[in-house]
């Protein structure tokens, strides 16, 4: 029997809730077991069963300065349902609310921006620098407290064991899952593709590296002998959306860059099925949904350097520092050059994606959980009376 509360109060988009949606669809049925969900607001996707149930969560709890002024105080004396759990699982990687008396404390690590001072600087003086400053604090006080803290790639259970040794509980790497989704590209997107095209789907943002994927297509152009174009496909973080277009008018490639904004996450393998090569150049990462997508398309694919990347795209995949600017155009070059190669990138591609399982990914987060809640529940009942005959 274990009750777990799941808060969702920092998810709100992305990847985020594809882990919600997944995680809690695997979610096990069994007599006693029960889960609530936290939000302020609905969460679509999520299975209707009995032994799951939406628990609505004040309008204010969606924006994280209210949430982390105001939770602790109404969490502990206002909320009707404080005490009724015995494992509250926090998937945003920061304790937000006080805990009930006795449950356990599960944290997920999914953010390692905060924790990655070179990544944190590429942001300059600013709210997203600042804001990525007090997280470290936040979740490191977290993964403190925690009794389960949950990893989604070794890298990443490294690079905490370094940056806050000092745990009390215990930890557990279990990366995410990946499946393949049905839904075809919107007829407006399709009609701007060029027929023959290298994909970056990714969000624009600062430790994505489109920047230098604009200056490498520049130096792969000037070589001139492909008719691929580039695509850059994703929602934008303003600040560095337009540096990327600072570099495509700077090099003059306004005909030849596309960019094709966000595509709805049940379209991206219809997407990323259609382009020659696709691209997943990101410096700042724990275990990225994206190119577990794109490894599961079975197409090839030019892969970071930085881990967790091959970690995750084990030897099969080919690599690139994204920050090399002559050595990623040349890999493109190279590979646009040689369709045998490209075959089996994809080939390796789809056949390492089969390591990651949302089914192997979720029996694994409830089994750790569902042993503290268990751990809770029984130590909350009271001793067994022994009688002397």
């Amino acid at each position: 029997m274990a009750r777990i509360l799941f808060s969702a109060l920092s998810s709100r988009r992305g990847g985020g809730l594809t882990y919600i949606r997944n995680i809690v669809g695997a979610f096990p049925a069994a007599p006693g077991n029960h889960l609530a969900i936290l939000s302020a607001r609905p969460i679509e996707g999520l299975p209707e069963r009995e032994d799951i149930e939406w628990v609505r969560a004040p309008a204010w709890t969606v924006k994280p300065i209210t949430r982390f002024l105001f939770g602790a105080l109404y969490f502990r004396f206002f909320w009707p349902r404080r005490r009724e759990f015995d494992a509250v699982y926090f998937a945003g990687g920061s304790i937000e609310m006080h805990l009930p008396p006795g449950a356990k404390i599960v944290v997920a690590f999914r953010n390692m921006l905060p924790f990655d001072l070179r990544e944190r600087r590429r942001y300059g003086l600013g709210w997203i620098r600042l804001r990525n400053w007090l997280l470290r604090f936040v979740q490191g006080s977290s993964f403190r407290r925690a009794d389960l803290v949950i990893f989604i790639s070794d890298y990443a259970k490294a690079v905490i064991d370094k940056a806050v040794p000092r745990r009390r509980g215990r930890s557990a790497v279990i990366p995410h899952g990946v499946t393949r989704t049905p839904g075809r590209l919107d007829a407006g997107l399709a009609a701007r593709l060029p027929e023959r095209f290298v994909l970056y789907l990714s969000i624009i943002d600062a430790y994505k590296a489109q920047v230098e994927a604009v200056e490498a297509w520049a130096l792969v152009k000037r070589e001139g002998g492909i008719a691929e174009r580039l695509v850059l496909a994703g929602p934008e973080y303003p600040p560095y959306a337009r540096k990327v277009r600072a570099a495509i008018a700077r090099h003059g490639l306004e005909d030849e860059v596309i960019l094709l904004g966000a595509v709805r996450h049940d379209q991206v393998f219809d997407l990323a099925d259609r382009a020659t090569l696709n691209l997943f150049l990101s410096s700042c990462e724990n275990c990225p949904n994206i190119l577990l997508e794109l490894m599961r398309a079975g197409r090839p694919v030019l892969v970071s350097s930085y881990q967790p990347m091959p970690e995750l795209g084990g030897p099969g995949l080919d690599y690139v520092d994204p920050y090399e600017v002559p050595a990623l155009a040349a890999a493109v070059r190279r590979l646009v050059a040689d369709p045998a190669r490209l075959h089996e990138l994809g080939v390796a591609a789809a056949e390492r994606s089969r390591l990651y399982s949302w089914e192997k990914a979720g029996a694994a987060t409830w089994a750790a959980i569902i042993a503290l809640a268990d751990e809770a529940s029984n130590s909350a009942r009271p001793a067994a009376r022994t009688v002397v005959a």
